[in-house]
């Protein structure tokens, strides 16, 4: 690709990004926005662009700040471990992925040859990261509060009906959770088994190392294990770690 049709691509994703983020971008902040988009691989291919690699670093903690801010001051009746458990739901890898995708953030990226080929513009962590790196850029050209103004309007939706959220698949959220935050992966064990009026429950424990973090029951395996993870996230000690 000729140096002059990258430029002209270029433009027509900051033209896309613009639309995204509800703000004109000044031409002194044009880089780092063209960052947030920049796939490693597009920056692999072609010099002069750095990938958002660092971007998404900065995000994540924006992002956590916004929806704890907006959490905290619109639901004063919630405690520390229910508000954790919100926000843990909506910074999820998959709570984001399915965000960037409606945003249609993929088709906004800058990719390389190979990474196009094998469909990253469908990636779900490729799109968390970009959205977050999109974030970042906000904050760092437009200052905190416009870039909130972007998270909360994103995420309204999931916001005004924060108390609602409910998730069956708590082993995915506990351990996307504490993958992104502590850097590990739970474990479980099953504990024991009971038998109540003729049926056997299982008793399942997640771990953290040496230590237990939740525990729950279930018909199955599966359901305890389930259960546990639940409660895990219902820890205030642990979520506020």
């Amino acid at each position: 690709m000729r140096d002059s049709d990258i430029r002209e691509d270029v433009r027509e994703r900051l033209e896309k990004l613009e639309k995204l983020i509800g703000e004109k971008i000044p031409r002194t902040k044009r880089k780092i926005f063209i960052t947030s988009i920049t796939h490693s691989s597009f920056a692999g291919e072609y010099r002069g662009y750095p990938s958002n690699e660092r971007l998404e670093f900065l995000g994540d903690s924006v992002l956590s700040l916004s929806i704890t801010h907006y959490l905290f001051a619109h639901y004063a009746s919630l405690k520390e471990g229910e508000l954790s458990k919100i926000r843990a739901y909506i910074v999820s890898e998959r709570s984001l992925s399915e965000k960037a995708s409606s945003l249609k953030i993929g088709d906004i990226m800058l990719f390389g040859k190979g990474e196009i080929k094998t469909g990253g513009k469908f990636k779900k962590a490729v799109l968390a990261d970009t959205l977050e790196s999109i974030i970042a850029a906000m904050f760092l050209s437009f200052g905190f509060v416009k870039a909130e103004k972007f998270v909360v309007g994103i995420f309204s939706k999931e916001l005004e009906k924060a108390m609602e959220i409910e998730s069956s698949d708590y082993k995915t959220m506990l351990q996307e959770f504490v993958q992104k935050k502590l850097h590990t992966v739970p474990e479980y064990r099953i504990a024991g088994e009971e038998v109540t009026g003729g049926a056997h429950i299982f008793v399942a424990q997640v771990f953290l190392g040496s230590e237990k973090i939740g525990q729950g029951k279930g018909r199955t395996k599966k359901e305890a294990e389930e259960n546990a993870a639940r409660e895990a996230l219902k820890n205030e000690d642990f979520v506020e770690d």
